[in-house]
């Protein structure tokens, strides 16, 4: 559904993108993270045709975006950072106000306006200023209204910043259930917590170029690249538990409880299974075990560790 490549974006005091590239299939839901001023608000605004690119290509829904942007814009929802409310509008008339901009007829004009306060959960506040709404809400209407052309790619950048906890779970609820119904999405967050819940990848951009993870020289000397985090809830002795651990190479504990370890492993699933083996076999009665990958937040650490000290 996305399609970008070499995408390069030069401003009078610098450059916002240096070549960056990624493909984003229809069935997606991508995360893209880095540092403050990394290129992701550029790179948003270029795919939603909002600000042209120096040089490069990007595609969305097989549109291209300098040469097609009327037909771009049909396909794609776009929530920006600071997004524009009004405040002396009544909920309805905020939606139809976009219905119109979005320029729907009847029936389908009301259809939708229907639909998105429906999804949105504002049905019964039809008549409530937006000036009264909560953020949480107000962040829902704005949602709702960036839907209603019915997009089959949504931009968003930085939708969560300032909800609640109780809101950021509703919004990401609700971006799981438009994923789950065909919907490409493409979200820049700092929220790395919300990202990792939600999301089926994770693209790193910095200095407005891509940036991969690090490879094994970066990593702890005997580490591979790849690495999984074991969480072992047991009953029994700690020093066996300590003893099967140090049975697996190159396993080390990231963290201790009673009867808890966290211990990080080389390799991947064969490795983690070594790792339960030589659990069971000391003695050790195991709770609870779940291997995975290294959380975001570590990613994130290993990703752009330099630039952030």
């Amino acid at each position: 559904m996305i399609e970008v490549e070499e995408l390069h974006k030069t401003y009078r005091g610098g450059r916002g993108l240096r070549g960056f590239s990624f493909l984003l299939e229809s069935n997606e839901l991508v995360g893209l993270v880095g540092p403050n001023g990394a290129g992701k608000t550029t790179l948003i605004k270029i795919l939603a045709t909002l600000i042209p690119a120096t040089s490069g290509k990007a595609r969305v829904g097989g549109h291209d975006v300098a040469a097609d942007p009327r037909s771009v814009r049909a396909v794609v929802g776009y929530l920006p950072d600071i997004a524009g409310i009004y405040q002396d509008l009544r909920v309805r008339e905020f939606l139809e106000f976009f219905a119109d901009a979005f320029r729907l007829k009847e029936p389908k004009r009301s259809a939708a306006i229907q639909r998105a306060l429906e999804l949105s959960g504002l049905q019964d506040r039809t008549d409530e200023y937006v000036e009264n709404l909560s953020l949480g809400w107000k962040q829902r209407l704005l949602l709702a209204k960036t839907l209603l052309h019915e997009p089959k790619v949504l931009l968003l950048d930085e939708p969560a910043t300032g909800l609640d906890p109780l809101a950021r779970i509703s919004l990401r609820e609700q971006l799981k259930r438009l994923h789950s119904d065909g919907v490409a999405i493409l979200i820049s967050s700092h929220i790395l917590t919300d990202l990792e819940d939600m999301c089926t990848r994770i693209l790193f951009i910095a200095d407005g170029k891509n940036v991969s993870e690090p490879s094994a020289q970066a990593l702890p000397a005997g580490t591979t690249e790849a690495r999984i985090h074991c969480e072992i809830g047991f009953q029994g002795s700690p020093e066996l538990a300590d003893q099967a651990v140090g049975n697996i190479p190159g396993a080390r504990v990231l963290e201790r409880k009673d009867g808890f370890l966290l211990v990080e492993i080389p390799g991947g699933a064969a490795e983690a299974s070594a790792l339960l083996r030589a659990i069971v076999n000391s003695g050790m009665v195991v709770e609870h075990f779940d291997a995975r990958g290294p959380g975001l937040e570590e990613r994130y650490r290993r990703a752009f560790g330099e630039r952030l000290s």
